[in-house]
């Protein structure tokens, strides 16, 4: 059996962590999922449900040692991640649940407490352009029209 952490590691890993989430995040997830040269990840789960198909695809080039594909599939999913990530942050799920409900993975958009709300429909429409361009639209048709329903919804029919 292995030792233990040192008292305090982990407090300083998660602190590490969290920092690495506020400030790179944004600038390069691929980077902390692929971890370092002794196999620490941070792995940010948060994202992976709205890019879970490119995860899925990148995580398994990494399982093989390819990082080069690993970070090519990644990459188009990265300004999604930002965009979805904006400040305020804490509305994420938002985005996390419009993905979901853009690919037929749910038969409406709403969360609890009316958040569906939380972010602006411009917000939704540059998420529906990002996921479009990185290719995480499952069934693009059906993506269309859910997504011209919440603009008919929200006054932006077309």
């Amino acid at each position: 059996m292995g030792k233990l952490p040192a008292e305090g590691t982990q407090a300083r890993r998660f602190g590490k962590t969290r920092s690495a989430q506020s400030t790179a995040l944004l600038e390069d997830y691929a980077e902390l999922i692929a971890g370092d040269a002794q196999g620490y990840s941070d792995a940010l789960l948060g994202i992976f449900d709205a890019i879970a198909p490119a995860a899925a695809a990148a995580l398994g080039a990494l399982s093989r040692g390819d990082l080069a594909s690993f970070h090519e599939i990644l990459a188009p999913t990265v300004p999604l991640s930002r965009h979805i990530f904006k400040a305020p942050t804490r509305f994420y799920k938002t985005g996390v649940v419009f993905m979901a409900y853009l690919n037929g993975l749910q038969d409406h958009f709403t969360l609890v407490g009316g958040q569906e709300s939380a972010r602006s429909t411009l917000h939704l429409a540059e998420l529906f352009r990002l996921a479009d361009a990185a290719g995480l639209l499952a069934d693009p048709e059906l993506a269309a029209a859910r997504m011209r329903a919440v603009m008919a919804v929200r006054g932006a029919d077309a």
